[in-house]
């Protein structure tokens, strides 16, 4: 059994982790790690469930919701990859790719995160959540990416969780509760899924030759 994380990374009561499990012909949503009570979805304070789990389970790919790679030419802190994004995305969505000064604490946890699982996981990359979910929502739904993470009603929620499971024929055979924070997780683990299976769907950002820590960087467009 293989398994695909998904880490929306921020402080020790802001991180969320979700694993999907990969099977023949789709992927399914499992009640671990920040999910362990569905119900009530819970962050992750350390590091230690997310090391163990690795430890002792086939993991192809952790995908981080944060900046893992830097260059010392980049005195604004903004990369070639993040202005790469920023050009794709429409004027009113730039203000979402921030430079790694700008998150000062977030990109040294999820370094130090990433160098802790580099042994266990083959695969450690980095994407976008927020912006996979522009890419991939119906033109009529894209609004729901500049609203989910101040207005996250029942009817948005209802909505997500829906379209999440069809569109990437996602099974999910509990009831959980959708948070910001979940929805994050898993369009971060879907990443590291269809770098494996499906590379095509995903949006490989550049990156300078004297780039330094962990990558690429790639978001989804499905």
């Amino acid at each position: 059994m293989f398994y695909f994380l998904g880490i929306d990374i921020a402080g020790s009561k802001n991180t969320w982790v979700v694993a999907l499990k990969s099977k023949k012909d789709f992927l399914e949503l499992c009640p671990l790690l920040s999910l362990d009570f569905p119900s009530d979805p819970s962050s992750i304070e350390d590091f230690s469930p997310i090391i163990n789990f690795c430890q002792k389970n086939k993991v192809l790919a952790v995908a981080f919701d944060a900046p893992l790679s830097f260059s010392l030419k980049d005195k604004s802190g903004f990369r070639v990859s993040d202005k790469a994004l920023k050009e794709l995305l429409p004027e009113k969505a730039k203000s979402w790719v921030v430079s790694y000064h700008t998150l000062m604490a977030v990109p040294i946890r999820a370094l130090l995160l990433s160098e802790l699982l580099s042994p266990f996981c083959g695969t450690i990359i980095e994407t976008h959540p927020r912006a996979s979910l522009y890419f991939c929502l119906p033109e009529d739904k894209k609004g729901l990416s500049f609203t989910y993470k101040k207005n996250f009603s029942e009817e948005d929620k209802n909505f997500l969780s829906n379209w999440i499971k069809t569109k990437f024929n996602l099974i999910i055979n509990f009831s959980v509760k959708l948070t910001e924070g979940i929805l994050d997780a898993i369009m971060c683990a879907l990443a590291g899924y269809f770098y494996h299976k499906m590379p095509e769907k995903l949006i490989f950002l550049p990156t300078n030759d004297n780039s330094r820590g962990f990558g690429p960087f790639v978001v989804i467009r499905f």
